[in-house]
């Protein structure tokens, strides 16, 4: 029997996913990517010896039995060519927040020791600080249930009941936003710590997720980074006989009688298939690979309304000195506050020294990243535009105000820079075609995750979404388990056994 051809837009996780597991089930897959590289914004790039990497600072499910870990070994993502495991660093301290009044409180991975530094900070507090923290242990045994292709009854009830104060935990916190969250305590410095974490419209169990499973050491950082985990997925994927097309940018999905057929590209190729898969931007792929034409009421609201993940401005600086001396991550308080040529007012960055993985610098040097969020993006897609070297001034005196700060919390630190990269939302559009330079899709707030989006394009036969778009809150392990997801969805409808280990592909009938 003919295999089923399967085109798919986008070589990011959740594209790379939707391949390896179609590829291991019977259908002939191809990618189609506007990039040179694979991963999306789970990237990074190269600067002289340094790496500066965009996306990865923890990954949910790098403790076995925990949940996504089954993805990450199906799809090969841990491992490098030689089948060696990635080294995972787990931090004693997960970050650091500088208050506007001067005190520092530490954002401890252990519960039991951020409990202690919250007490500390906020005594008062100490009944709602107790509470908490049993909320986040309890949190901390919840498994992401990903292999249920074949759960049966008796299997849902198991999972049901072992996870069902856990469970309650998740929908309390996903209802809960930032602000609410930080308006619950009465001490004013504890409340300026949640308030300076996410937005305060956005739903606390964005950070509560994190903080339970740095716990148990199942969401610490791989070493390496992002690129080499979207690489390890790519090679298992050509290894099962993928294919994918680098710098070929698709400009329309064709359609026959309601029916997606194919792709073309910038260029004017064209490819078909029985099913075209769309990895990328939610945006362009709805208003204009398909030109607005299959907008439901429900997908129409969701880009008029839901709120987006920011766009952001990167700084990155080689050091020429080892850091090991100074704390990974921090919040910095910022008097006066920073402003931008955007207009937007900062007073908080956050700093991350990448003192923890030695593969992104020489020996005796380290990476150091800078992150400051921004939602205008139109600012700096315009600023580029039309004056480019006022763009390139623009960033340069950014970086030299960035650099003066961090003199001021760290005497003679710029002195030691060699290396300097600013990258900005325009610089996010240029590279990922990201509707508002935005770096996740839909923010996480409780209207969004409480609302399912079609994984189907509406009226319209064999055209499906995948991804940070189809998925309020994003993340690297919902895209990945996205892809799975969908090659279950077509494995069904075509009536197949879905596989989805690498060591049983060989027994696929």
């Amino acid at each position: 029997m003919k295999k089923k051809k399967v085109l798919i837009i986008g070589a990011g996780i959740a594209g790379l996913s939707a391949g390896s597991y179609l590829e291991r089930n019977g259908y002939d897959t191809e990618i189609f990517e506007d990039h040179s590289i694979p991963g999306g914004l789970c990237t990074a790039w190269k600067r002289g010896e340094y790496t500066f990497d965009y996306c990865v600072h923890w990954l949910m499910g790098t403790k076995e039995g925990t949940g996504f870990d089954v993805i990450w070994d199906e799809l090969g993502a841990l491992e490098n060519e030689k089948g060696v495991k990635t080294p995972i660093r787990n931090f004693e301290e997960f970050s650091r927040i500088e208050l506007s009044g001067g005190d520092v409180v530490g954002l401890y991975s252990n519960l039991d020791r951020l409990e202690e530094e919250f007490l500390r900070v906020a005594p008062e507090d100490e009944k709602k600080i107790s509470k908490f923290i049993k909320d986040l242990k309890k949190l901390a045994k919840f498994k992401t249930p990903v292999a249920t292709e074949k759960w049966g009854i008796k299997d849902r009830i198991k999972f049901i009941f072992s996870n069902f104060i856990p469970f309650l935990k998740v929908i309390k916190y996903a209802r809960i936003t930032m602000e609410e969250l930080s308006d619950q305590w009465d001490n004013p410095k504890l409340k300026e710590v949640f308030r300076t974490i996410f937005p305060p419209s956005w739903s606390s169990l964005a950070f509560i997720f994190g903080m339970a499973f740095q716990h148990i050491e199942a969401a610490g950082y791989p070493v390496g980074g992002s690129l080499p985990l979207a690489k390890n997925i790519e090679r298992e994927y050509l290894k099962l006989g993928g294919k994918i097309y680098y710098s070929s940018k698709v400009e329309e999905i064709l359609v026959e009688d309601d029916k997606a057929v194919g792709i073309r590209l910038e260029g004017g190729e064209e490819y078909f298939g029985d099913d075209i898969v769309s990895a990328a931007d939610g945006y362009t792929t709805l208003y204009k690979m398909l030109d607005g034409r299959y907008l439901s009421s429900q997908l129409k609201k969701a880009y008029e309304d839901f709120s987006l993940f920011p766009s952001s401005i990167y700084l990155g600086f080689g050091v020429e000195k080892d850091l090991s001396d100074m704390p990974h991550a921090t919040l910095l308080h910022l008097d006066p506050p920073l402003l931008l040529s955007d207009g937007s007012k900062h007073e908080y960055i956050s700093l991350n020294v990448y003192n923890f993985d030695p593969t992104l610098a020489p020996e005796g040097k380290t990476t150091v990243t800078v992150l400051i969020n921004t939602w205008k993006d139109q600012y700096w897609q315009e600023l580029a535009e039309k004056d480019y070297g006022e763009y390139k001034t623009i960033k340069a005196d950014l970086s030299d105000k960035v650099l003066n700060i961090i003199d001021e919390k760290f005497p003679g630190f710029s002195s030691t820079v060699e290396k300097v990269d600013v990258s900005t939302p325009h610089t996010v559009k240029r590279y990922t075609g990201n509707w508002q330079g935005s770096y996740e899709g839909f923010a996480p707030t409780p209207v969004a995750l409480m609302k399912k989006l079609p994984k189907e394009v509406p009226e319209l036969n064999s055209c499906y979404m995948i991804g940070q778009w189809t998925e309020p809150g994003g993340g690297i392990p919902s895209a990945a388990l996205d892809g799975r997801n969908l090659a279950r969805r077509l494995c069904k409808r075509d009536k197949k056994e879905f596989i989805s280990s690498r060591k049983m592909i060989n027994k696929r009938s």
